[in-house]
């Protein structure tokens, strides 16, 4: 029941014209901010923690307007997932960088496309598939039953997905080999065995290490891009920033180190725009309680 609940919330959304989507995305962001529940604790928390030097008031004025933007990401996801893509394409007003993706494909090198959990992430597929395909890595759901409704809602973007187990980063080795593009999220918390504490903001935070092995396994080069949401329904910007080369490094301090800083320069972009209410820093290196209890 759940399941066709969102599907058809997720619909309804996607009727209201774009500024009045963001406009209710926007409203239910303020309301998460009054109600002072969960969402807001974890974005408090990451904000204190990783902006300890702002004053008090500039912290909790970008935990609102992160709370909002969270809710704009809500409600434009839906708009994106079931209206004609010419209408999301069009919206994309601008792309800084494309000269980087143009070299690096040039060359023949595969490219691997990482995308933090800001703007609207979700819309990356659909510029980076105008000209080739796009594979991208995805994590199933928590939620039963969400697992097929996700990946029909991306293949509207024109993504093409592929697991992240063995067989699915074999297949995203193999394309990245073949000189095609592969796009990955680098800011999930992972397992131990999967994962490197490195600095994110001065907070040592466990790190995946999987995108700096496939970096070095492939040859690829590897491109950060972010989706920058415009105010009042403008649209989006699409940027494409060259990542360190040292991410691609077989020393793994070396390479998560020069991961999360390009994650930080992403985020400086449009800091509002992180997915704050995630937590990130939810394993600590030495074993001491989460921060989020």
């Amino acid at each position: 029941m759940s399941v066709l609940l969102i599907r058809t919330l997720s619909r309804a959304l996607s009727w209201l014209p774009f500024h009045a989507n963001q406009s209710l995305g926007a409203t239910l962001g303020r309301l998460a901010w009054r109600l002072n529940g969960k969402l807001r604790r974890i974005t408090e928390i990451n904000i204190d923690l990783c902006y300890s030097q702002l004053p008090e008031h500039e912290r909790r004025e970008l935990v609102r307007n992160s709370l909002i933007e969270t809710g704009r990401q809500l409600t434009e996801s839906a708009w994106i997932w079931h209206r004609p893509i010419e209408q999301s394409d069009e919206k994309i007003v601008e792309i800084r960088g494309q000269n980087w993706l143009d070299e690096a494909q040039q060359s023949g090198k595969g490219c691997l496309m990482v995308s933090p959990h800001l703007g609207n992430w979700e819309l990356c597929s659909l510029p980076l598939s105008r000209q080739e395909p796009f594979t991208y890595f995805y994590r199933k759901p928590r939620q039963a039953g969400m697992d097929k409704v996700l990946l029909r809602w991306r293949a509207h973007l024109r993504g093409q997905p592929a697991t992240l187990d063995v067989s699915g980063i074999k297949q995203g080795l193999k394309i990245l080999k073949a000189g095609g593009l592969v796009g990955i999220l680098p800011d999930q918390e992972p397992d131990r065995n999967n994962g490197h504490f490195a600095p994110f903001f001065n907070k040592r935070t466990l790190t995946m290490t999987l995108l700096s092995r496939l970096a070095n396994r492939s040859g690829a080069v590897v491109l950060f891009c972010v989706v920058e949401r415009l105010p009042r329904g403008k649209g989006w910007i699409f940027h494409i920033i060259p990542a360190d080369k040292a991410v691609a490094s077989r020393d793994i301090d070396e390479a998560t180190i020069a991961l999360n800083r390009g994650v930080e320069r992403c985020i400086e972009l449009c800091p509002a725009q992180y997915l704050w209410s995630y937590k990130r820093f939810n394993t600590p290196e030495d074993g001491a309680r989460s921060p989020y209890r």
